[in-house]
């Protein structure tokens, strides 16, 4: 009964969603498929792991919000295109952004920015490693510490410098993806960001890092058929679900890489390398339960929850509360370990999907308010990124990673991701203004 009870108000609302768009992934169509395919996911692999009625009906609830908000915008800057809203939304066009950035004096000042970012993303990456050496005394023992890196997380004291530059590198990221939307080429130095979070994942055994990466690439090259269509001018509806049909086909190899990925990190860990079926079994198991693991553990969550004090925020961004000095951030945001499964008692998670976060911080009227909101927001920037205005595409990116990572937990807990939504924004937008004055 949940599954039908979640799985059915979704896809109705994952086809409501299209009859107003061109598009079937947009914010709130990512958000439903998203959700469709995890516990899809679950049904198949995981039937044993937790989820109750309540949880079934709240993450409708919660999801459905968000298209309130997106169908709102829709009807408001329909009805009223005189709006403020609807004039910013229609501000700018293709054909501005392919001239500013065709121009090579543009071009090259987006390259410096590019080179600049991912030196200064490199060097903060040395400087991580450097801190984890003085720890653990040599690369060696840094290698082979496995989950000895997790637990000392919380002892190394990394300096704030070291912290902010290479947050850069995720900005930087964004900024090569968008770079590769207009340009369709791929320069050597975009390799400095990618390497640099690739030491600091190995470095500290982590994984989802890198993953998220992955999956703004895959969202990217949605992005990217978008706007090669645009600039052919190709309006043919038959058409526009060419890039739709080739980003599900690449997300069998998102699976894929992300599971090689997650293989990796997990063997990293325990310190077991090899394809044996014991190793490889192990894997497939955590690998199952850090995907379907959070839905189950929310159900156990909500179950017995109460209505107590609200965070505002100190669980969706713990990490810019630990940088404010407000309140300390946990490692893995909760403490308390949940269990998830009705015939193995002894698994549980701390991960409880983006809505316990939600809910802690701000209630559930809330949480409903707060998607509403984020539905409302996530259309304007939709509606101008569709018409090819690269720093809402930039921004749509972002976007898109934070609504897939919803089934885990809010990704706004690190402040990486919240600078990665701002900055690409800004620095487009900042060449295009410094277009206008060398014209």
């Amino acid at each position: 009964m949940e599954y039908l009870l979640s799985l059915l108000p979704l896809t109705i609302l994952f086809f409501l969603r299209k009859m107003f768009s061109r598009y079937y992934f947009s914010p709130t169509g990512i958000l439903c498929i998203t959700w469709i395919a995890f516990i899809l996911l679950k049904l198949i692999l995981a039937r044993d792991f937790y989820m109750s009625v309540d949880a079934a009906l709240i993450f409708v609830l919660f999801i459905f919000s968000f298209f309130v908000g997106e169908f709102f915008m829709f009807w408001y800057t329909s009805s009223r295109p005189t709006s403020l809203i609807a004039i910013y939304m229609n501000k700018g066009s293709l054909e501005s952004d392919l001239e500013i950035f065709n121009r090579d004096t543009i071009k090259k000042r987006l390259e410096y920015v590019l080179i600049i970012l991912g030196a200064l993303s490199l060097a903060g990456s040395v400087l991580y490693v450097q801190s984890f050496l003085g720890y653990f005394g040599s690369v060696f023992n840094v290698l082979t510490a496995g989950w000895a890196l997790r637990g000392a997380l919380e002892e190394i004291s990394i300096p704030l410098f070291t912290r902010a530059i290479l947050m850069l590198g995720y900005s930087c990221i964004i900024l090569t993806l968008v770079y590769n939307i207009f340009y369709q080429k791929f320069k050597w130095y975009f390799l400095l960001s990618y390497i640099s979070l690739l030491i600091m994942g190995i470095t500290q055994a982590g994984r989802a890092g890198f993953m998220m990466i992955i999956f703004q690439i895959f969202i990217a090259s949605y992005w990217g058929e978008i706007f090669k269509m645009l600039k052919k001018k190709d309006h043919d509806n038959s058409l526009l679900r060419g890039p739709e049909l080739k980003l599900v086909k690449r997300s069998f190899r998102l699976v894929l890489v992300i599971a090689v990925i997650f293989l990796g990190g997990d063997m990293l860990r325990s310190q077991k390398f090899g394809v044996s079926s014991e190793i490889l079994g192990e894997a497939i198991f955590t690998f199952k339960i850090y995907l379907m693991g959070g839905i189950s553990a929310f159900s156990s969550f909500f179950e017995n929850y109460n209505y107590g004090q609200l965070g505002w925020g100190r669980y969706s961004f713990s990490s810019l509360y630990d940088l404010l000095g407000i309140q300390k951030n946990q490692l893995g945001v909760y403490t308390d370990y949940l269990r998830i499964s009705s015939t193995d008692f002894s698994l549980e998670v701390n991960i409880f999907t983006a809505f316990r976060q939600y809910i802690d911080d701000f209630g559930i009227i809330g949480t409903v308010i707060i998607m509403i909101i984020g539905g409302s927001t996530c259309y304007i920037y939709f509606r101008k990124a569709v018409r090819g205005d690269l720093s809402s595409i930039a921004f749509m990116i972002v976007v898109y990673t934070i609504l897939f990572h919803t089934v885990l937990l809010s990704i706004t807990v690190h402040n990486a991701v919240l600078i990665s939504a701002v900055l690409p924004y800004f620095v487009i937008k900042f060449l295009k203004k410094s277009a206008k004055f060398n014209l």
